[in-house]
């Protein structure tokens, strides 16, 4: 039967008679809980409602599960209660509000209070690195102390979060155990990265295959068992350990390879070659799958989870040589799309601190409103440094690093002398040329970070180009 809290009792089992008595009730305990996420009759806590929870916990929602959100902010919470998302993700919007409507999504302040109404808990909080590149775990370890809180038998928590190599075992279970309840005796716990990008999370939750590390073979099942309700992709079962590291694998190997795509692009220029006609002939090659460069890697992901990797490695004695310079060269793009603006005033007589530079994105990434580790803060923060007179615009975001900031794109280039495009939006890509450089001093120039305009057609008007990696 199910208590009117929502934990599972399976008959009248006494936990202390013995440890085969022990390990028979969890046995049953985790077959009655898939047999209710199987149903839908399982209710769901999801801790943490940001850009990957908020959609988890929509997707559920609209699956069939009752799943109520946790958040410490109180402006997200009330927003999502209302049926508004906080988060101008494609499609979630209509997704939040018909869950709200349905009542099958709500959202509180307490991580607590939602756990002692659930059956799973997922937590998905930010896990930042600190000023030294060190993992910051303090997010994570505050919504395990809550959920312990509220923690009750039978219960499986899941964690969604990125951590570094051991995390689970180390932290998140011991911080779980305040609870007085045993880590895969009394209650189940698994990890299971998310696999989503921005403007694609909620197609990715529902089809992108899932990786679930359990820290017993229970737990990888019950967590399996709730991934394979909403996503087609295939969901594979691992140990923790193996899964906790293949996440950061994933994105490690995105990093790197930006980075050389970057470094080609900076040899490119140097030999007057296109890089991204050179990567796209390259890539013709059945083996090759060159990424594309452009002004530096922002994100919640690809700028700290190698770091990840590079700190515990150094625990080991192990020195992470590739990794660590694809980050540094990553790292240094915004500073050399500095010096292109710098080369490009220059090239029209100008200097840096007499111009005005209009800046066109500061999201990290096209269609999305986020700004986390964008390459456009340390570019608008050295411009203003150097006394330049800087102008930002951007459709999706609507905050700037300390410049002026407009939505209106024709206020943003009216008289300024440089165009620097920072995040590929589509809205740039379609930019009407003609009435750019009608906008413009007559002499401007164009420095595409993101390579999204037609160098021919840029210059064919009379504009000067600059492009990474041409």
């Amino acid at each position: 039967m199910q208590t009117s809290a929502g934990n599972l009792c399976i008959g009248k089992v006494n936990i202390g008679d013995s440890p085969q008595l022990n390990a028979a009730h969890m046995r049953a305990s985790v077959m009655e809980l898939i047999r209710r996420i199987r149903e839908k009759s399982a209710g769901i806590a999801v801790v943490g409602l940001g850009y990957v929870g908020l959609p988890t916990a929509a997707v559920l929602a609209a699956r069939g599960f009752s799943v109520v959100g946790a958040d410490i902010k109180r402006e997200v919470v009330e927003s999502i209660n209302r049926g508004e998302s906080p988060i101008g993700e494609p499609g979630l919007q209509e997704l939040v509000r018909h869950a709200v409507e349905k009542r099958r999504l709500r959202a509180v302040l307490s991580a607590e209070e939602a756990t002692q109404e659930s059956d799973v808990v997922i937590v998905v909080v930010q896990t930042p690195i600190d000023g030294e590149k060190r993992p910051d775990l303090s997010a994570l370890k505050s919504a395990c102390r809550d959920v312990a809180a509220g923690l009750k038998k039978g219960q499986l928590v899941i964690i969604e979060s990125t951590i570094p190599p051991g995390t689970t075992r180390r932290v998140v279970a011991p911080l779980l155990e305040g609870s007085g309840l045993k880590a895969g005796e009394d209650f189940l716990l698994a990890y299971s990265p998310e696999r989503a990008i921005p403007t694609r999370t909620l197609q990715e939750i529902q089809s992108n295959a899932r990786i679930v590390g359990g820290i017993n073979e229970m737990s990888a099942r019950a967590a399996a068992e709730l991934y394979r309700s909403i996503t087609s992709g295939e969901v594979y079962e691992e140990s923790v350990e193996v899964v906790e590291v293949v996440k950061l694998m994933e994105n490690t190997f995105r990093d790197v390879n930006i980075a050389l795509a970057n470094e080609l692009a900076l040899l490119c220029e140097a030999l007057g070659i296109d890089v991204l006609r050179a990567i796209e002939l390259a890539n013709r090659h059945p083996r090759v799958n060159l990424h594309t460069p452009g002004a530096g890697v922002g994100g919640h992901c690809l700028p700290k989870d190698p770091y990840f990797l590079i700190n515990e490695a150094k625990k080991h004695g192990i020195e992470l040589r590739v990794i660590e310079a694809a980050r540094q060269r990553n790292d240094g793009m915004p500073l050399h799309v500095l010096r292109r603006i710098e080369e490009a005033l220059a090239a029209k007589g100008k200097e840096l601190s007499n111009a005005k530079v209009a800046v066109l994105g500061i999201a990290y990434k096209g269609n999305t409103d986020d700004t986390r580790q964008s390459p456009a803060e340390p570019v608008v923060k050295a411009l203003m440094e150097r006394g330049v007179e800087v102008i930002s615009h951007d459709p999706h975001a609507k905050q700037d690093f300390g410049g002026r900031f407009s939505s209106n794109l024709r206020e943003v280039v009216a008289g300024a002398d440089a165009v620097v495009i920072l995040t590929d939006h589509d809205e740039y890509k379609r930019l009407n040329l003609e009435e750019l450089k009608a906008l413009l001093k007559g002499d401007a120039v164009v420095i595409d970070g993101r390579r999204v305009l037609e160098k021919e057609r840029v210059e064919r008007l009379g504009m000067r180009y600059f492009g990474v990696g041409c």
